[in-house]
């Protein structure tokens, strides 16, 4: 914990903090010596938050890469464990990695948890549809569940207006911006994207999107390496908080990691999108050295 934390875990403020663990440790009360291999991701952690001015940061060791979402499903279900509070309201997004953040998480005296979805539904899948992770989250906490009841992506702008001026779903909307904590994945633009795997993007629409410079998506909204939203159709289809929305939001949590994601979480950080990051290891340093390359000062 920082000394600040503690000051405010404790009520007492940061000078007496420092002076009491410098006491501490001349008293020999004290003693710090790390051994762990985990100290390198804290040191990772602290750059992370301070190159991008985030809130927070995460990071796990990188393990096998095909556990790669168990690993970060289990260390999002242990960050929201040690933050939310009873009654706090959680907006949740999409995605396999979210899914497994809905596996692990335990309630640890956590009470009336409030869900609310950040889009509509995708499909019947059920690490892809934002009705069944809301709703198991809402079971595990004795909550309730929120839900934006559409499609993710409409098959008309003109369908998309329509559903988002109804007045349920723009109540909902509304909703998920005020929420205590918000958990998103962050998706790639390559034929492994889950959006093209289920065929919500074919691969011309995907190259049409690459080509003028998306490297990842939020929401099924994408975005460049600096951040900035991409113009195009799917934009004006998709049934859920906006790009723009989710910048002015509190505690937005950004999951992610493996292969092709790289320039997706770099992307996410320069925008602004999440304000809080929890990736592996690997993938953290390769955001930083990608980061350093793009101009960005670390």
């Amino acid at each position: 914990m920082t000394q600040d934390k503690i000051a405010s875990n404790l009520n007492i403020s940061r000078s007496k903090v420092v002076r009491l663990l410098k006491k501490a440790e001349e008293n020999g009360i004290i003693h710090v010596h790390i051994l762990s291999p985990l100290y390198n991701c804290l040191q990772i952690e602290q750059k992370l938050i301070s190159t991008f001015n985030l809130q927070d940061a995460m990071v796990v060791p990188t393990g096998r890469e095909e556990n790669i979402r168990q690993i970060l499903g289990k260390a999002g279900a242990q960050y929201l464990e040690r933050h939310l509070k009873s009654e706090d309201l959680l907006a949740v997004g999409w995605g396999r990695t979210i899914f497994e953040v809905a596996n692990f998480i335990r309630p640890d005296n956590i009470n009336n948890l409030r869900v609310v979805t950040l889009h509509g539904g995708l499909t019947t899948s059920l690490y892809l549809n934002p009705y069944d992770i809301g709703g198991k989250l809402a079971s595990i906490f004795d909550g309730q569940c929120y839900y934006i009841h559409a499609p993710h992506i409409a098959t008309s702008e003109k369908l998309c207006r329509s559903l988002k001026s109804n007045s349920m779903i723009k109540q909902t909307l509304e909703m998920a911006k005020i929420a205590s904590y918000s958990l998103v994945g962050i998706g790639e633009t390559s034929a492994e994207s889950t959006l093209a795997k289920m065929g919500y993007i074919n691969l011309t629409e995907m190259e049409r999107l690459r080509q003028q410079g998306a490297v990842g998506n939020i929401l099924g909204q994408f975005f460049n390496i600096k951040g900035e939203a991409i113009d195009c159709d799917l934009h004006r289809r998709i049934v859920a908080l906006s790009l723009k929305d989710s910048k002015g939001m509190k505690n937005v949590i950004g999951i992610a990691g493996g292969k092709g994601k790289i320039k997706a979480i770099l992307g996410a950080l320069c925008g602004g999108y999440i304000k809080i990051l929890i990736a592996n290891e690997k993938m953290a340093k390769e955001v930083m050295n990608l980061g350093a390359k793009e101009g960005k000062k670390l």
